[in-house]
Parts: structure tokens; C-alpha cells; sequence
């Protein structure tokens, strides 16, 4: 279990720090690890864990589509100034909110595994 807690922190630190393409290619690999390397695990859990990457791995794409969207929205060179600027502030919040919603995931698997629910 030790090793998906750690998986689930790397990917967590990489979305604090806004390395959004490298948290894309760790929850992929984390999906594609589980599937391998998880049949140790009961199903209840196995469940719990794929919803913590898949959550990161959705939340990321979400996260370039805004991007996306906003860059189609730019007129001009005049509005170069406000896009920079305004994606750094939805950067930072995104990648902040980002990284607790998969912490609490984590603690929330922790706490029912430590209270013999899963």
C-alpha cells in the first residue's frame, strides 16, 4: 500500500508545484501501474486509488482546456499582457486546489484503512 501513498504524493507535489504535464504522465502511469501491480489489492480499494489518479488525470485536462479556451478568447497584442497574467493567478489557484482535493483523497483512504473499512 506504501507505494500508492508515495505515487499519490508525487503526484500531489508535481500538481502543488504546476508541472501539469508531468501530473498528466504520472497519473497515467500510476493507472497503467495499478492495473499491472495492483491485484494485491481488494477491489474497494483498487476502486479508491484509480479515482485519486483518474481525479488528478481529469482535473489536469480540465485545467488546458480553460487554458485553451482562454487563449482563443485574445483579440489582440494588447491582450497578451492580461492573458499572462491572468493565467498565472489561475495557475497557481488551480494547481493549489488541485493538490488538496488528491491529499484529502489520500488521507480519506488512509483513515478508512486504518478504521478496517476497506
Amino acid at each position: 500500500m506504501v507505494p500508492w501513498y508515495i505515487a499519490s504524493a508525487v503526484v500531489a507535489k508535481t500538481s502543488l508545484l504546476g508541472l501539469g504535464l508531468l501530473s498528466l504522465g504520472l497519473c497515467i502511469a500510476a493507472l497503467i501501474s495499478l492495473r499491472l501491480f495492483g491485484s494485491g489489492l481488494s477491489q474497494p480499494l483498487q476502486r479508491r486509488i484509480r479515482q485519486i489518479f483518474r481525479t488528478g488525470l481529469y482535473l489536469h485536462l480540465a485545467t488546458y482546456v480553460m487554458l485553451f479556451s482562454k487563449m482563443w478568447l485574445i483579440d489582440g497584442w494588447q491582450d497578451v499582457p492580461t492573458f499572462l497574467l491572468s493565467h498565472l493567478v489561475m495557475h497557481h489557484a488551480v494547481s493549489a486546489l488541485i493538490a488538496t482535493i488528491l491529499i484529502l483523497m489520500t488521507i480519506r483512504i488512509y483513515n478508512h484503512r486504518s478504521a478496517g473499512v476497506l
